[in-house]
C-alpha cells in the first residue's frame, strides 16, 4: 500500500534526498526535492542522462505556466503518496544511498492543478519502464502536456527515429545552434554518443498522439539534447476525464559508430515489442476509484 506524505509546505527542503536505484547495467539516480523524478541516468557507467535539467512529467495549464518536477511557475506538483519496492520489499532510501535490486518498482500520485497523476517507473536489467495517466478533479485547462522529459547528455552526436507512419529518420547534433529535431509521432527513437559507443532506445508500446512538435530533441549547445514528448489533449477537460496510459521503456545499447546504429535498434526494438508490460490502474484517490 502506497505510504502517504504528508507535505507541510509547498516547497519542498533543501536538504531532501537524492538517491540512486541500480540493477543490471543501469544506475538511475533521483531527486526528492524534484518530485521523486529522475535526476540522472548512467548506463554501462557512461552518465548519457545528465542533471542539466528537469525530468519527469511538466503540465502547463496557461502558457508559460509550467507545473511539475522543479517548474513551479503554475503552481508545484503536490506528490500525495509515493512507495519503492526493492525486489518486492518496501524500502525508503536515506539520501545519497545507493541501493541494488532486480527490480524497482517506484510508484506515486501527484496532483498537477486539478489533474491527478499516477506515475510507475520500473527498473530491472532490462531496462528502465516509465508509465503514467491522469483523471480530472475538476474541470482543468491544458495548454500543454510533456509526458516524458530526458535530458541526453549534451556530447551525444546522433538520433535515430522509426515514425508512426513506419519511416526511418535519423540526424545529427553539431553543438553550433539551438535547433529542433524530429517533431513527428514516433514508435521509438533513440540518442548515441560515438565517443562513448552507447546509447539509448525509447520504445513507446502504444503511439502517443502529439501535439505542437510532438516527439522531439531540443538541441541546446552547452546544456544538453533534450527529448520531449508533447501529447495531444483536450485544451479543456471536464471533471472526471481520464487519460489513456502512457508507457515508454528505455534500453541502453552499443554501436561501434552511427553507420551500425540502425540495425541494432531494430533489433532491440523487436525484443521490446515482444514484452508484455502491465497496466496502470487509475489513481487511487480519483473519483472513479483504482
Amino acid at each position: 500500500m502506497l505510504r502517504i506524505l504528508l507535505l507541510l509546505s509547498c516547497v519542498m527542503s533543501a536538504a531532501a534526498a537524492e538517491y540512486t536505484l541500480e540493477s543490471g547495467d543501469y544506475s538511475i539516480r533521483f531527486a526528492e526535492e524534484l518530485r521523486h523524478t529522475v535526476r540522472s541516468i548512467r548506463y554501462r557507467s557512461f552518465e548519457i542522462g545528465t542533471r542539466t535539467g528537469f525530468y519527469g512529467t511538466v503540465m502547463a495549464p496557461e502558457q508559460g505556466k509550467y507545473i511539475g518536477s522543479g517548474h513551479t511557475e503554475g503552481g508545484v506538483e503536490k506528490v500525495l503518496q509515493w512507495n519503492l519496492l526493492a525486489d518486492g520489499k518496501a524500502v525508503e532510501p536515506k539520501d545519497n544511498e545507493v541501493l541494488r535490486a532486480q527490480r524497482f518498482v517506484l510508484e506515486k500520485i501527484s496532483q498537477f492543478d486539478n489533474a491527478l497523476f499516477r506515475v510507475r517507473i520500473e527498473l530491472t536489467p532490462e531496462g528502465f519502464l516509465e508509465q503514467k495517466r491522469f483523471i480530472t478533479l475538476a474541470e482543468q485547462k491544458f495548454h500543454l502536456l510533456y509526458v516524458n522529459l530526458f535530458c541526453w547528455n549534451k556530447e551525444t552526436t546522433d538520433w535515430f527515429a522509426r515514425t508512426a507512419q513506419g519511416a526511418f529518420e535519423s540526424g545529427s547534433f553539431r553543438q553550433e545552434k539551438v535547433l529542433w529535431h524530429l517533431e513527428k509521432e514516433i514508435r521509438w527513437t533513440a540518442i548515441y554518443d560515438a565517443g562513448a559507443k552507447k546509447g539509448v532506445l525509447l520504445y513507446y508500446p502504444e503511439i502517443i498522439r502529439g501535439s505542437s512538435r510532438k516527439a522531439c530533441y531540443w538541441e541546446v549547445p552547452r546544456a544538453y539534447n533534450k527529448f520531449y514528448m508533447m501529447a495531444a489533449f483536450p485544451i479543456r477537460c471536464a471533471k472526471g476525464w481520464q487519460s489513456p496510459v502512457y508507457s515508454v521503456f528505455l534500453r541502453g545499447f552499443e554501436a561501434p559508430d552511427a553507420k551500425a546504429c540502425p540495425a541494432v535498434l531494430e533489433k532491440e526494438s523487436a525484443r521490446i515489442a515482444g514484452m508484455k508490460f502491465p497496466a496502470l490502474p487509475l489513481p487511487e484517490n480519483s473519483p472513479a476509484g483504482p
